[in-house]
């Protein structure tokens, strides 16, 4: 069926120089495993031609995979240098903005690892990691719609049946977001 000459197309579905997407800020979800190291080496690329910033994002569902990793909650104490602090919004605290906490240990220095490898395979710009604890989906869609990122790049292990890819946590973030995803496999 040819399209109807009298209705006008949608300017972002053109071909132009004037609608070829920007990057600023690139999420990564990252799940601590190797395979999502795919998905970072995608942020890094699109980063170099972009100028894009770069936020890996892990989320923690399971209090027994921190190991050997030590929580301390402080009032108004600036975090030491190598501890990640974790935003005033995960606390749980009567006077949340009076308190802060500082993750020391294993997870902390696998994520400042990640930076420096990232950085050493010619990344210039701005890289992040946050730390979330809570149920996965709803944490990535929370950060997607909460930080305004303009492309979010997911990992996506093989899925082996439709059913499966029905229910899959890619595709309930997908649903839920209004960002462009990048999924390699």
């Amino acid at each position: 069926m040819f399209p109807d000459p009298t209705m006008s197309p949608d300017p972002t579905e053109s071909i132009s120089e004037f609608v070829i997407p920007s990057f600023r800020k690139i999420l990564v979800t990252h799940d601590g495993k190797d395979k999502s190291n795919k998905a970072i080496n995608y942020a890094i690329y699109l980063s170099k031609l972009s100028g894009a910033e770069i936020t890996i994002l892990q989320i923690i569902n399971d209090a027994e995979r921190l190991e050997d990793t030590s929580v301390n909650t402080s009032n108004n104490q600036p975090p030491s240098p190598s501890s990640l602090t974790i935003p005033n919004s995960q606390l749980t605290a009567v006077n949340k903005q009076d308190y802060a906490k500082n993750i020391e240990g294993n997870l902390i220095d696998s994520m400042e690892e990640k930076i420096k490898k990232i950085a050493q395979a010619g990344c210039k710009n701005k890289v992040l990691y946050k730390l979330k604890t809570g149920k996965i989906v709803d944490e990535i869609i929370n950060e997607i719609n909460e930080m305004n990122y303009d492309l979010v790049i997911l990992t996506s292990s093989h899925l082996h049946s439709w059913i499966e890819s029905l229910f899959s946590n890619t595709r309930k973030i997908i649903s839920n977001i209004h960002t462009s995803v990048l999924i390699p496999h």
